[in-house]
């Protein structure tokens, strides 16, 4: 994969045009910061990116539900219960 420096893409634009897949990072403070992914590749990518979004949402309500069910078990000894 190549990678693309901000002020390269600002200076000439027509190099997304160009890409596929590329990193693009910010050369002066050393950090990516994402990837570009040519429209072309869509319908191979969009559906993996919908099940990692739908996991990682999944996981998340997991531990929220898991915290609430701490806290209501804490309510209930401090009731007496």
């Amino acid at each position: 994969m190549l990678s693309y420096g901000v002020t390269d893409i600002q200076t000439k634009p027509s190099l997304i045009k160009a890409m596929d897949i590329g990193e693009i990072v910010d050369k002066r403070k050393h950090i990516t910061l994402g990837y570009y992914i040519s429209a072309k590749y869509e319908n191979y990518i969009l559906p993996i990116i919908e099940k990692i979004d739908k996991d990682e949402k999944l996981a998340k309500l997991k531990r929220l539900k898991a915290h609430q069910d701490l806290e209501f078990a804490e309510l209930g000894v401090d009731d007496g219960l």
